[in-house]
């Protein structure tokens, strides 16, 4: 006697559990989240005197510099706001990708749902 799997069949969306029905929403907030991280990383200041990543504006820094003649503060501020910044811009991407992907996911799942629906009332 010779075993046979079954043969598979399309899953209609309401059989699936309520995780599985909401990964879409889950990488789409995990997006956000770590936009919004990003963001708030990098509205911190880089220094004492320097600005942030995302608002380089370092004038106290250039002022220190005309008054004590050429110390190297604002040299080493934007310096230090370059530094930091490829952090802030990489969560920026990430949470981008992320929302981006969790929207992808959202667009096959319809379309496999839809596709084994037709093939449901069709068969």
């Amino acid at each position: 006697m010779k075993m046979r799997d079954p043969q598979a069949k399309p899953v209609p969306a309401g059989k699936l559990g309520f995780w599985q029905q909401r990964t879409w929403l889950w990488i789409v907030a995990a997006g956000f989240d770590v936009y919004i991280l990003g963001f708030v990383i990098g509205l911190q200041p880089s220094g004492p005197l320097c600005g942030s990543p995302l608002l380089p504006n370092s004038r106290a820094a250039e002022l220190a510099d005309l008054e004590e003649a050429g110390r190297g503060a604002a040299a080493t501020c934007y310096r230090t706001i370059d530094s930091d910044s490829v952090p802030v811009w990489s969560l920026m991407a990430l949470g981008i990708g992320l929302v981006l992907l969790g929207v992808v996911v959202r667009i096959v799942r319809i379309r496999l749902f839809a596709g084994a629906a037709d093939a449901v009332k069709a068969g």
